[in-house]
């Protein structure tokens, strides 16, 4: 593969690139870095998804921090005169307190990702952090259920008029007790403005929710997954976790918890499986902790060593 003509990559897809590849991938806080012109809505278009969230690629933490300095700032058509001046870390980086989920039944890891997040807990109690663990604020598979109700719904934007009648008749011609993906998928890309409105009203609660667990729980960063298992094969439309077969979605389902409240989340390489590819685990921090987020990353790079420095593309 031909090296990038960067070590600065800006993509909208963000952290599972950044896993797979082995190196590092910040989703910044929601609204820092303007989305107008990026994919999923079509050149021209003023509006974009409400679930965008563009953010750099790097192989250093240091990066990364220049590359925010560099993307935060409003849309030049807002003509805006805001201003963000994102906070520093409020405390030691060795005495942040740090919170791991390492599972959930919903979806699971392979041992080795499993390892690779043991190791990272390990190596953090080791130096003296405070770390626990946590089943985390709130519950996965409702999350996610919520998640691809938002997510159906803002990509009908573009959806020319044919289509969109042909999937509304659909819709109507589903059986009242069918849940396969398909009436799922369905219902939600023909869901009424009032359900959407509802949907966004949870989402906002469920923000409230993520919002008590960092401020009352006193957790200054959550540890996850970054995927359930490394890269998959090109090409494959399969995902097996330590031999059982999973719905090939599951490899988002990780990152896509924190997809639809917008808060700041950076993967960071960890290890390598028995076949030499990347396992990154993921970083989760309150609200415009970027910093946070980025000064913990470059603390575990000190810790782990290699690894945790990047991969060269």
């Amino acid at each position: 593969m031909p090296p990038p003509p960067s070590d600065l990559i800006l993509k909208r897809s963000v952290r599972l690139p950044a896993h797979y590849c082995g190196v590092y991938g910040l989703r910044p806080t929601h609204g820092l870095v303007p989305a107008r012109g990026h994919i999923p809505r079509p050149p021209g278009w003023i509006t974009s998804s409400d679930m965008v969230t563009p953010g750099p690629l790097a192989r250093h933490p240091r990066d990364l921090d220049l590359l925010l300095d560099a993307l935060t700032t409003p849309s030049p058509a807002e003509n805006s005169p805001w201003l963000v001046k994102l906070p520093a870390v409020h405390r030691a980086v060795g005495q942040l307190r740090v919170a791991v989920r390492t599972e959930d039944p919903s979806c699971p890891i392979d041992r080795e990702t499993a390892g690779a997040l043991a190791a990272v807990e390990q190596a953090l109690a080791s130096a003296g952090t405070n770390v626990c663990r946590t089943a985390g604020p709130v519950g996965f598979a409702a999350s996610l259920r919520l998640f691809e109700q938002l997510l159906h719904a803002t990509s009908t934007a573009v959806t020319d008029d044919e289509a969109s009648a042909a999937e509304l008749a659909a819709a109507r011609d589903l059986n009242e007790g069918d849940s396969s993906p398909r009436a799922t998928f369905l219902r939600h890309r023909t869901q009424t403005h009032r359900a959407w409105l509802r949907a966004n009203e949870e989402r906002l609660r469920l923000r409230e929710t993520w919002h008590r667990f960092f401020a009352d729980a006193e957790h200054d960063v959550l540890i996850t997954p970054a995927a359930p298992t490394a890269a998959i094969p090109a090409g494959s439309r399969a995902l097996t976790v330590d031999g059982a077969e999973r719905s090939f979605f599951d490899q988002t389902g990780w990152a896509n918890l924190t997809s639809h409240v917008g808060l700041p989340s950076l993967v960071v390489p960890v290890a390598r499986n028995v076949d030499g590819l990347p396992i990154g685990v993921q970083l989760v921090g309150p609200n415009y902790t970027d910093r946070t987020l980025l000064a913990l990353a470059e603390y575990l790079a000190s810790l782990l060593g290699g690894m945790a420095e990047g991969i060269s593309l």
